[in-house]
């Protein structure tokens, strides 16, 4: 079983990437095989180009950063995903990744009559975190954030999905984010 854990954040000092150390060091710590996928470390480029998106439709694949990732996740049995909410979604380049690695013909196909997914990963586990209390934020935006990424993956054969949200964290104490970071492990 492989963990692909994926994180979306440019701030190596931020509250996201503390939830990435405390799920790495309980992987480590149970000597689970795992792989990290830092979109902002990688210098992924999330805007679909003109020329890739000429070869979309065939499921081609220009960059070479995409089809190591691609790689990645045939190899992955559960994936994470760690990002912040910020204007009610995630941030640019993990929507860039689901537009430029899902696709046709590898993470599902599309032969005219709906999407068949061809990704078989037994379960994803999704942190986020805002500055917004997590029930102005679901209130604000009905949910949509979450809607859109769980369909997604959904369409492509994900399964057993379960998301963690922390809102307000520019207002926790020190104890309740430490306290929060002791429990994420528990959370895979």
């Amino acid at each position: 079983m492989t963990t692909t854990l994926i994180i979306d954040h440019p701030w190596k000092e931020s509250f996201n990437h503390g939830v990435l150390n405390k799920l790495v060091a309980g992987l480590e710590q149970d000597q689970k095989i795992y792989q990290v996928i830092d979109l902002n470390k990688d210098g992924f480029n999330p805007v679909m180009k003109e020329e890739e998106l000429a070869v979309y439709k065939s499921g081609s694949v220009l960059d070479p950063l995409v089809l190591h990732y691609m790689n990645l996740l045939r190899e992955t049995t559960q994936l994470v995903l760690i990002f912040p909410i910020w204007w009610y979604s995630s941030p640019a380049s993990l929507k860039g990744f689901l537009d430029k690695v899902l696709l046709n013909e590898f993470a599902f196909f599309d032969g005219g009559n709906g999407i068949q997914p061809l990704l078989s990963i037994d379960s994803v586990v999704v942190f986020t975190t805002s500055d917004q209390p997590t029930a102005g934020l679901e209130q604000r935006c009905t949910r949509s954030y979450k809607h859109q990424l769980t369909t997604t993956l959904e369409d492509i054969g994900m399964r057993n999905i379960s998301w963690h949200h922390l809102g307000s964290v520019k207002n926790l104490t020190e104890e309740e984010r430490l306290e929060y970071l002791d429990s994420v492990y528990s959370k895979l």
